[in-house]
């Protein structure tokens, strides 16, 4: 009897542990998330199951705890015996069909306390990842609304739906993964960056506008020397209007997406580049006419020094190239070639002695 005692006591102890876990199952954060959602999709096919294991969990324990009600109350023990060691606990609810119709089933305490305990983990495990999920995604979309909050434009506005549309999902289907979460927040973070950006963007256009305003002007006044002074097909300076550009996407601001400052980016960084070029093709002329007039300076200086200063062919020669390099417009395929012809003939003459 002593034995019988100490493991009903046992028992008894563990009811009180089950009684817990319950209450616990019943106050988890998932549990109410569930319950008190409409759900959809793989969510609401898992509650449904899951619920239904709840059910048949207080089910159980109300047909334990009569058992162990019934134990505590026998004076026998033949009947102590039975009620903790044998098929004592008819199942709520669940029946085995004989050739005489369906017949009730029966287990002992400790394996409907196994039983318990598989179904418990089962439909706790539910909770958790529901909730688990539930936050995670959570933890994602309610910054999304913070960084869209001030922006007044469409593309906020919609983005601020969308947000509001994928935390309906996760309430609704937390146990189904949202692949438009991902995509939402690139697309969110795109924007609060364009936004948060775009003063200083604007600002660095300016200056380079500026910039190509100032190249281009400085290559249109080169120009004009250029064409006077060289012969040749000079380029033209461009013209493309990008401080209108810059203007119209500051008018469009702050309905504007990063394309449409990428591309005035994008614009503006090529006209810089081209200004730039056509300026540096100009001056090029100017220089390579300076630096063929001083190789002849210096080759003509070379050759008096050596004593040819009034050698007939040398002076044809440098008056050739003389004439070529100052006259206007000047070619300067032509004179670099006389300059060479000359150059040649100084050599010639110089490292011959």
């Amino acid at each position: 009897m002593d034995t019988l005692d100490e493991e009903l006591a046992a028992l008894r102890r563990e009811s009180d542990r089950v009684a817990e876990s319950l209450l616990a199952m019943e106050d988890h954060p998932g549990h109410r998330l569930l319950r008190g959602a409409v759900l959809t999709g793989a969510s609401a096919r898992r509650w449904e199951a899951a619920n239904a294991g709840m059910v048949r969990l207080w089910e159980w324990f109300d047909a334990y705890r009569a058992v162990l009600r019934r134990a505590s109350d026998t004076r026998d023990p033949a009947e102590l015996g039975r009620l903790l060691r044998g098929e004592a606990v008819v199942l709520p609810g669940a029946s085995a069909r004989t050739l005489t119709g369906p017949v009730a089933e029966r287990v002992t305490v400790r394996a409907l306390v196994a039983r318990m305990k598989s179904e418990y983990a089962r439909v706790t495990a539910v909770l958790a990842e529901a909730h688990e999920a539930w936050a995670r995604r959570l933890e994602v979309l309610d910054p999304l609304a913070g960084q869209v909050a001030g922006i007044d434009s469409p593309a906020a506005e919609r983005l601020h739906a969308e947000v509001a549309r994928a935390h309906a999902r996760a309430v609704a289907d937390p146990l189904t993964p949202d692949p438009a979460v991902a995509d939402l927040v690139a697309r969110v973070a795109a924007v609060s960056a364009l936004h948060r950006t775009f003063s200083s963007r604007v600002a660095a256009l300016s200056r380079l506008v500026a910039e190509v305003e100032s190249v281009r002007a400085r290559a249109a006044e080169v120009r004009v020397e250029v064409v006077a002074k060289i012969v040749g097909d000079h380029p033209p300076v461009p013209t493309e209007d990008v401080a209108g550009a810059l203007d119209g996407l500051r008018g469009r601001f702050p309905d504007v997406a990063e394309s449409d400052v990428a591309a005035v980016e994008t614009a503006v960084g090529a006209a810089a580049a081209r200004a730039r070029e056509v300026l540096a093709h100009l001056t090029g002329s100017l220089d390579r006419r300076a630096e063929l007039r001083g190789r002849l300076d210096a080759y003509r200086a070379k050759a008096a020094g050596r004593g040819f200063a009034e050698d007939a062919e040398l002076l044809v020669l440098h008056r050739q190239a003389r004439d070529v390099l100052f006259g206007a417009p000047c070619d300067l395929g032509a004179g670099t070639v006389a300059v060479l012809r000359y150059q040649r003939a100084v050599l010639a003459r110089t490292e011959a002695r």
